[in-house]
């Protein structure tokens, strides 16, 4: 079974407000009364809030996923020159304390 999606439920739940306002006398009669149409808009008012502040999250959230790529790819750049210049200066027997394994 589908969800609903987000937007649709928020427009559905207005909508269904709205028409609890504009019917609270024939709804009184079967005890829908008009505070539960408000209980709807303060849970829409609250789920728009917390759409705001995910969508920002999630903005935020690939900023920093961004810029730790940029800062592994230096790290992983510096750790070639080293390894590189560790291999030339250093004995075979040494590089493990370097952390490099010796190859054939």
């Amino acid at each position: 079974m589908a969800t609903t999606p987000f937007a649709q439920t928020l427009s559905d739940a207005r909508l269904m407000a709205d028409a609890v306002k504009a019917h609270k006398e024939e709804l009184l009669k079967v005890g829908l009364e008009e505070k539960t149409a408000e209980s709807l808009k303060e849970c829409i008012e609250e789920l728009s809030a917390l759409d705001t502040k995910q969508e920002k999250l999630k903005a935020d959230l690939k900023s920093i996923t961004a810029n730790m790529s940029e800062v592994m790819k230096k790290l992983e750049a510096d750790m070639a020159d080293c390894k590189k210049r560790v291999k030339i200066a250093i004995p075979k027997e040494l590089w493990k304390e370097f952390g490099i394994q010796a190859t054939k």
